[in-house]
């Protein structure tokens, strides 16, 4: 099994290119792809218009949206409640004046503000004996004032509406998301956010949104579905994907649930850190911050049974002793999403995954490498495994045991394609 450099050039796996792109910077996570790397795969694939492409794991909606904007159908599957609210916003299909008319009529009561239930829950807003908090009082009411005057609002403009409401409220939240964290920011105590800065924000956003509409408008059969992949791809109906495109969450313990909780929160998707605590399980097992069900399977090729083996021989050396079930866990939940995309695909499908390697105690993960493995023993057949971009090891990655030398290594980005086509001639 052979590992090449991509050769055409682009930031694929990067959302760079998203914050310039109507209605894609509504919200950009860090963990999008570029949507060059979608139109790389339907030219690769040869595909005609309205066909369908398929994302399992289309996080803000890169992929639907793309694809509505290139003429293709396609459904994006999302287990995070507010990634799959502006998954499904971005496909709004509201004019730009009845959004414009409608996100001014509730700048008064932006003004005057609302109590809201998070002012003293958790770290969202200053209690007696917090010493860090996410939001300010007067950014909090301000949010809460906009959110309940949105309840008159209809379908796709109220929508819209509150989206921007979200992005105002976080360019002024004390805290930013950085790498696998939400980091407080610099001097965020003294640059005191509050109402005048949430209304400029959400003033700007207003303006973003309603030119978007207005230069973009989009007519689209995508469709987002709110739910764990594992569950809902066994009951699509459809079984002609022609293409599916996506970055499952890398195997680095990162919990996307924890860095998304405050919009998540600020939406009402959930209430409580119970009903957090419901999304992180209807989640891949790619981390160690819920206790997961154990994984039953532990048999996914060649590749996988050498790394446990290097993984065994470290026990003791892991900053959680749970890693290596962890690792177990996740490709136990690849093999079972391979097999549902198979079952799902048309005989002329392709299936494009951008994975990242990892490593713990200075044992590599290659996750491109076993995952190729695991596509070809359900009955996919792997085309390539191609390179995107080196990535820089951390400290804990490299950890040892005692009087052992490890040898320096990066991880890369990969994207490994797979094809049912040769397979099935």
């Amino acid at each position: 099994m052979s590992i090449t450099l991509l050769r055409t050039e682009g930031p694929y796996s990067t959302p760079v290119s998203l914050y310039d792109l109507p209605r894609h910077r509504w919200y950009v996570i860090k963990e999008a792809f570029s949507p060059q790397l979608l139109e790389l795969a339907v030219r690769s694939a040869v595909m005609s218009r309205g066909e369908t492409i398929l994302d399992p794991f289309c996080g803000a909606g890169t992929l639907p949206l793309a694809s509505s904007l290139l003429g293709y159908r396609a459904i994006g599957i999302e287990v995070n409640p507010f990634l799959a609210f502006a998954a499904r916003t971005k496909l709004s299909q509201c004019s730009h004046s009845s959004f414009e008319q409608a996100a001014l009529s509730i700048l008064p009561s932006i003004r005057s503000g609302a109590t809201s239930s998070l002012e003293g829950f958790s770290t969202f807003g200053r209690t007696a004996k917090g010493e860090k908090w996410l939001f300010n009082r007067s950014v909090l009411r301000s949010f809460e004032g906009g959110w309940h005057a949105s309840e008159s609002l209809k379908g796709d403009v109220r929508n819209v509406v509150r989206l921007m409401l979200v992005r105002a409220a976080m360019e002024n939240c004390n805290a930013e998301a950085d790498g696998k964290c939400l980091r407080y920011r610099k001097d965020w105590k003294k640059t005191s956010f509050d109402k005048r800065d949430f209304l400029s924000s959400f003033e700007a956003w207003i303006e973003k949104a309603r030119d978007d509409l207005r230069t973009q408008p989009i007519s689209t059969n995508a469709s987002i579905v709110l739910g764990d992949a594992r569950k809902i791809l066994p009951s699509i109906k459809n079984n002609g994907i022609r293409l599916c495109v996506t970055s499952p969450p890398y195997l680095n313990s990162f919990d996307y649930s924890d860095i998304y909780r405050p919009e998540t929160f600020l939406i009402k998707a959930v209430r409580s850190n119970q009903d957090l605590r419901k999304v992180r399980l209807a989640s891949l097992r790619s981390h160690v911050q819920v206790r997961w069900p154990d994984p039953k399977i532990n048999s996914f090729g060649s590749v996988y049974a050498n790394t446990r083996k290097q993984l065994t021989r470290k026990q003791g050396a892991f900053w959680d002793s749970r890693i290596p079930q962890m690792i177990q866990a996740y490709f136990e939940d690849m093999q079972r999403i391979l097999q549902s995309l198979l079952a799902v695909s048309s005989k002329m499908s392709s299936l494009w995954l951008v994975v990242s390697t990892s490593a713990y105690a200075g044992v590599e993960i290659p996750v491109d490498m076993i995952l190729g493995q695991i596509g070809e023993s359900v009955g996919w057949f792997l085309k390539e495994i191609v390179t995107i971009r080196n990535l820089r090891a951390s400290g804990q990655h490299a950890i040892r045991m005692p009087g052992e030398e490890v040898q320096p290594f990066h991880l890369r980005e990969s994207l490994v394609i797979l094809g049912v086509e040769a397979r099935r001639r």
